[in-house]
């Protein structure tokens, strides 16, 4: 009988940044290969929804809190699909 692998959960992270620093952000998650894929939202609004599995949320959580006191970014909302 075949074991069923855990599927990774898929979770994501809401942030706000102020627009003129979207490009900065999203060039740092993406220099950590494989760990974030960040999606800018339209509205103009500096909303910046980034998506990780589970199991890089604390290597992700480490990553943001030095951007918060770099570049003043905002964590509004941690989720899961």
């Amino acid at each position: 009988m075949k074991e069923e692998q855990a599927k990774p959960v898929e979770i994501w992270v809401l942030c706000k940044v102020e627009k003129p620093l979207i490009f900065f952000l999203r060039y740092t998650l993406e220099s950590h290969e494989g760990l974030a894929v960040p999606t800018t939202l339209p509205g103009g609004e500096g909303l910046v929804r980034i998506y990780t599995e589970e199991g890089r949320r604390k290597e992700l959580e480490e990553l943001l809190e030095a951007l918060k006191k770099e570049i003043g970014l905002d964590i509004l909302e941690w989720g899961s699909w």
